[in-house]
């Protein structure tokens, strides 16, 4: 694509309403530029658009400058793992059509869902799904180590079925009390597994707010384990007086740093690298599908994100 035709795709863009006059005249080009000389494939999850009918989502995640679809199938997503087949279909064609990666999928299924898991990847295998994230695990006693080597054990005998049919599971490190809020407890838990068959969805802001010091040290120990990673921003704050907390702001304006992240070969490589947008959005942060905030607004944060990380990935 050339200047020309890419500046009249920009302004077609800007007058569906996606883009502000400010965006357009302030960076779109750097952003173009950008885009040529990145590896990608950037992902946007997409749980900050579920007030768009889904029909709509391929065309706007395209339109934002993204590479692939980062798809809520759960039971506070799009449509949950009973309705896959007759929804994930049309999204994986609109997605072919518009030369978009395929789609990535976040899900609730883990070890807890053993019986319904070969079918489930038996269906995301049909579609050609080969990445999804699965589902949070939680401890059940205080015996941490004791239990991690339990649900070891499951997660093996779920890696053989994630072998059986081409599918790479995703496990991320999410900051809390829940398996995987130290990154620790996912090197027990993924012990002695391919990380082809169940990787790591690391997220570099949850290991920052859970190792403010040693997340450096974590994320090495794991690196080549890691199959996807999360883009997301943080500053501590008291929003409410009730003390000090990570606050989500946009990308490049928070405590996270992501050059850590650009010695990863899968970084600038094929790896997967999803933004998520859990920042003041009026609701749409949280999946909400009547956000107080303006169509306009939304899109316009995303596409202000979506310019930092392909300055990231350059």
């Amino acid at each position: 694509m050339n200047r020309r035709s890419s500046f009249k795709k920009i302004l077609s863009v800007a007058a569906a309403g996606i883009l502000s006059p400010e965006i357009l005249a302030s960076n779109q080009f750097s952003l173009i530029n950008k885009k040529a000389a990145t590896s990608g494939p950037l992902y946007l999850f997409t749980k900050v658009l579920q007030w768009l009918p889904l029909g709509e989502i391929p065309d706007t995640v395209k339109s934002l400058g993204f590479d692939g679809i980062d798809l809520p199938v759960r039971k506070n997503g799009f449509f949950d793992k009973d309705e896959i087949k007759s929804k994930l279909p049309g999204i994986v064609s609109a997605s072919e059509n518009l030369k978009l990666s395929r789609p990535v999928l976040t899900t609730d299924m883990n070890v807890y869902q053993m019986n319904e898991m070969d079918e489930f990847l038996r269906m995301l295998a049909g579609e050609g799904i080969r990445d999804y994230r699965m589902g949070y695990l939680s401890f059940t006693s205080k015996d941490i180590l004791e239990e991690l080597k339990t649900l070891n054990v499951s997660m093996r005998k779920l890696a053989d079925l994630h072998e059986k049919h081409g599918v790479n599971g995703h496990y991320q490190n999410h900051a809390g009390k829940r398996v995987g809020g130290s990154v620790w407890e996912i090197h027990h838990l993924l012990d002695g597994i391919q990380p082809e068959h169940i990787g790591i969805q690391f997220d570099l802001r949850h290991a920052t707010v859970e190792g403010y010091q040693s997340h450096e040290n974590a994320y090495r120990l794991i690196a080549d384990k890691i199959r996807s990673f999360d883009l997301k921003d943080f500053v501590w704050g008291n929003p409410e007086g009730k003390g000090d907390k990570p606050v989500n702001v946009p990308m490049g304006e928070g405590h996270v740093n992501f050059n850590l992240l650009k010695d990863h070969p899968g970084f600038k490589g094929k790896l997967p690298k999803i933004l998520h947008v859990e920042y003041d959005l009026g609701g749409a942060e949280h999946g909400n599908s009547k956000p107080s905030a303006s169509k306009s607004t939304i899109l316009s944060a995303i596409k202000k994100d979506v310019d930092v990380c392909l300055s990231l990935m350059s």
